[in-house]
C-alpha cells in the first residue's frame, strides 16, 4: 500500500466515525467504502488490537447462541453487526500518530458540537412547548428528551458521552486549549439530555480520567457545566422523582421486572441463552406483573443482563473479558512516560468506564451508533503500539 493510499484510508475512516454522530446510514456506507478500498489497495500492513482474542470469542460464543436458537432466522442482526467492530481495526491501523489523533478528535469535537447546539436548542423550544400543554409527552425531561440529529435520546447522549469523555483527557494534555469552550458546550448538552444512565457514565469517565489530570484543568472544565446543573436544578429534582413514581411512568420499577425476568430467563436457559433477538418475543412468558404494555420490553436496558439472558453466560464471559482486556491494556499504557501513548490511553480508560458503567441502564451495546463509536475510541490507542513498544523497552 502506498503511503498515498494509507492517507486517503485514514481520510475516509475519518469521514466514518464523524459521520456516525450525524447518520448511521452514512456512517455504515463510509465504513463498507473504507473496508472496500483497503481490500482492493492491498494492505500493507494489520495492526491487529490486543483485544482481538475476546473480541473473537464473543462473536463465537454469539454464533453458538444463535445455532441452539429456536428461531435461528430472528437472530442474525446481531451477527450482522460484527461488520461495525472493523472499526476498531481502523482506528488502531490508520491513526498511527498524533497529527492523526488530534484530527479525528477534533472532526469528532466538531461535529459533536453542533448536534449539541442543535439539541440545546430543541430542548428551548421543547420547554417552552411543555410549559403550554403541561403534557408528559411534551416534557423535555421525561419524554420528549433531546435527540440533536439522531433518531433517539438514548443514541443521542449515549454518543455525546462517548465523545466528551474521549476528549477531555486529550485537550488538557497534548491538545489545545481552545477545545474547551466545545467540551463545555458536549458537557451542557449531556446535563440537559436528562438520561440518568448517561449522567453516572459521564461522571465515571471523568472521575477515572481524574485520577491522571492536573486538577486545576478539571475545575476549568467543570464551572460551566455546574452553572448550567445550578440552574436546571429544579428540572433535575423532578427527572428524578420521577424515578419513583408507579404506575404509568414508572422507569425504575419496570427496570426492575425486566430484572426479574432476565434473571429466570438466565435460570432457563443458562448456556446459551434464550437466542438472539428473542428477548420481546420470550418476555410476556416470563413477565409475572400487570402493566406489560407501560413499558418497552424488547430489550433488558442492561448490557450485561441483556447478553446473559439472550446468548448465554458463556457470551457474558467472553463480553466480560473483553472489556477487562481493554481495562488492562490502557491501564499498561497510562503508565508509560511518553506522553501520547499516555493520554491516549487515559482517553481510552474514560470512555471504556463510561460505556461499562451506563450499559447498567441501557444496553447501549446493542446501538449500533454507539457501538461503532465505542469500538473506534477504544482502539485509537493501539494505533500507537509501536511508541509503547519503543518506551517499554
Amino acid at each position: 500500500m502506498t503511503e498515498r493510499s494509507d492517507l486517503w484510508l485514514f481520510r475516509l475512516s475519518l469521514a466514518s466515525v464523524s459521520a456516525v454522530l450525524v447518520s448511521i446510514a452514512a456512517a455504515q456506507i463510509l465504513l463498507g467504502l473504507t473496508l472496500v478500498t483497503w481490500l482492493i489497495r492491498g494492505p500493507r500492513r494489520i495492526n491487529w488490537p490486543g483485544y482481538l482474542v475476546p473480541l473473537v470469542a464473543f462473536m463465537l460464543t454469539t454464533l453458538l447462541s444463535l445455532a441452539m436458537s429456536p428461531d435461528p432466522g430472528m437472530g442474525l442482526k446481531p451477527v450482522q453487526k460484527f461488520f461495525l467492530f472493523s472499526m476498531g481495526l481502523m482506528a488502531a491501523t490508520f491513526l498511527t500518530n498524533e497529527r492523526r489523533i488530534l484530527m479525528t478528535i477534533t472532526a469528532m469535537l466538531v461535529v459533536a458540537t453542533v448536534a449539541s447546539i442543535a439539541a440545546m436548542v430543541q430542548f428551548g423550544f421543547q420547554y417552552v412547548e411543555f410549559l403550554s400543554t403541561g403534557d408528559l409527552a411534551d416534557d423535555p425531561t421525561i419524554l420528549a428528551r433531546i435527540t440533536g440529529f439522531m433518531g433517539h435520546w438514548m443514541t443521542f447522549s449515549g454518543e455525546q458521552m462517548l465523545v466528551w469523555c474521549a476528549a477531555v483527557p486529550l485537550v488538557f494534555t497534548i491538545g489545545s486549549r481552545k477545545y474547551l469552550i466545545p467540551i463545555a458546550l458536549i458537557g451542557m448538552a449531556l446535563l440537559l439530555s436528562f438520561t440518568r444512565g448517561v449522567w453516572l457514565g459521564s461522571a465515571a469517565g471523568i472521575a477515572l480520567a481524574a485520577l491522571y489530570l492536573p486538577p486545576r484543568q478539571l475545575v476549568r472544565l467543570l464551572i460551566p457545566i455546574a452553572i448550567v446543573a445550578v440552574l436546571a436544578s429544579g428540572l433535575i429534582l423532578r427527572r428524578v422523582s420521577m424515578s419513583f413514581l408507579e404506575g404509568g411512568f414508572a422507569p425504575d420499577s419496570s427496570r426492575l421486572e425486566m430484572l426479574d425476568v432476565g434473571l429466570r430467563m438466565i435460570g432457563d436457559h443458562p448456556l446459551f441463552g434464550v437466542g438472539p433477538e428473542r428477548i420481546g418475543t420470550e418476555f410476556p412468558g416470563y413477565y409475572r406483573g400487570d402493566n406489560l404494555e407501560n413499558f418497552f420490553y424488547g430489550h433488558l436496558h442492561n448490557n450485561y443482563l441483556q447478553i446473559a439472558a439472550e446468548r448465554g453466560l458463556l457470551c457474558l464471559g467472553a463480553f466480560l473479558w473483553l472489556l477487562v482486556k481493554l481495562g488492562l491494556d490502557l491501564k499498561r499504557r497510562a503508565s508509560s512516560t511518553d506522553p501520547s501513548v499516555k493520554w491516549m490511553a487515559v482517553s481510552g480508560l474514560s470512555v471504556l468506564v463510561a460505556f461499562a458503567v451506563a450499559g447498567l441502564t441501557e444496553y447501549n451495546f446493542g446501538d449500533s451508533e454507539v457501538l461503532m463509536l465505542f469500538m473506534f475510541l477504544i482502539s485509537i490507542p493501539y494505533g500507537l503500539d509501536r511508541k509503547y513498544a519503543d518506551d517499554a523497552d
